[in-house]
């Protein structure tokens, strides 16, 4: 060892030390083997003759030797034994050395770093694609959660519109709704002359002109806290007074027939201002909520009766109440009594005007 260059010792000490193998040859002039050692004798060093031409005896290192520049490196060679080294060349003066470095487990290691990477790659790739599988999931889901939100809010803004809120709430709970209320009022209003006016406009004005009059019958029955509770052709039906009890309840209606008089007539309907005909009862009724797919919550009672054939009797553009009715208002609504009127089913009926 102590014959070899010191480049050369250094080498093979590392490899010593790093628990490599390793292998040297000693080439002259003639490119013959002028001497051979180590410690791996799958290389063929142990077979290799003295004297003789290198590429003779070692067919792999064909056409390497000689080599222009010195010291030279080739990295990985594939060894006949399957093994793979790494090969340096250095020179000392007339004669090559020529170092074999086992790096089959280096090969063996970078091969496994190699294959977990690529596993890795894999996995990341995997994992990528489930991120975005998961993402896209989720957005889906967002929608749909988005998509049902807006559902659930239209269904909740059309059960308000036909049930108030706490019917609404209560028919949610699963619970029969069937209430007795003692002290309410009752309105129905219709539009004079509706059938003849709607024959001569035809279909589209005349449900702009329904789409107006009910309209406004809503926005007025939240103004006074009244309840719209149907529509029936051209007759709207409201009541003040439930589902929570309130004792101005025939005050509220009265203002909201005044202020339903006084919003329609800004509206013609066939080249005439609209003219309402009103009726207002206040008494005890039945409230409940009937049906199961087409459900409505709707009134019942001698007070809804006589509230439809006041209705029918008034006048056109008046507004007429009950006795009953009267006596609620109090002071504060200077009525005019009318003279007492047969109404069909009910008898004699002792009413008021409502004036504006």
């Amino acid at each position: 060892m102590h014959g070899l260059p010191r480049e050369v010792r250094s080498w093979i000490y590392d490899f010593f030390y790093n628990e490599h193998s390793v292998a040297y040859l000693k080439i002259d002039a003639q490119l013959c083997i002028a001497a051979k050692g180590g410690n791996v004798e799958h290389y063929g060093l142990s077979s290799l003759c003295v004297g003789k031409p290198v590429a003779e005896q070692l067919e792999f290192m064909e056409g390497l030797l000689p080599c222009p520049e010195l010291p030279y490196h080739m990295a990985m060679v594939e060894l006949p034994s399957g093994r793979v080294a790494d090969l340096h060349l250095f020179a000392d003066n007339a004669c090559v050395w020529l170092l074999f470095l086992d790096a089959t487990a280096e090969r063996d290691n970078r091969q496994r770093l190699q294959q977990k990477a690529y596993e890795m790659t894999l996995l990341q790739e995997r994992e990528r694609q489930l991120n975005e599988k998961l993402q896209l999931t989720n957005e889906a889901l967002r929608q749909s959660q988005e998509g049902l939100s807006r559902e659930y809010q239209r269904a909740e803004s059309l059960l308000l519109n036909i049930l108030p809120a706490s019917i609404a709430e209560r028919l949610k709970a699963d619970e029969q709704i069937a209430d007795s209320h003692a002290d309410v009022s009752v309105l129905f209003a219709d539009i004079v002359g509706f059938t003849e006016r709607a024959r001569s406009v035809g279909a589209e004005t005349t449900l702009a002109i329904l789409n107006y009059f009910f309209k406004a019958a809503d926005l007025l029955s939240e103004r006074y806290g009244c309840e719209k509770i149907k529509t029936i052709g051209d007759c709207v039906m409201v009541v003040a007074g439930l589902p929570v009890a309130r004792p101005d309840h025939a005050e509220a209606l009265a203002h909201y027939a005044l202020e339903l008089r006084k919003a329609v007539k800004r509206e013609r309907f066939a080249g005439e201002p609209i003219r309402l005909r009103i009726g207002i009862h206040s008494g005890p009724i039945v409230a409940g909520v009937i049906g199961k797919r087409r459900f409505a919550y709707d009134l019942w009672g001698e007070t809804v009766n006589l509230a439809a054939r006041i209705q029918t009797s008034a006048e056109p553009d008046e507004i007429r109440i009950s006795d009953a009715t009267r006596k609620l208002l109090g002071p504060n609504f200077a009525c005019d009594p009318l003279a007492e009127t047969e109404l069909r089913g009910t008898g004699r009926v002792r009413m008021w005007r409502l004036p504006a």
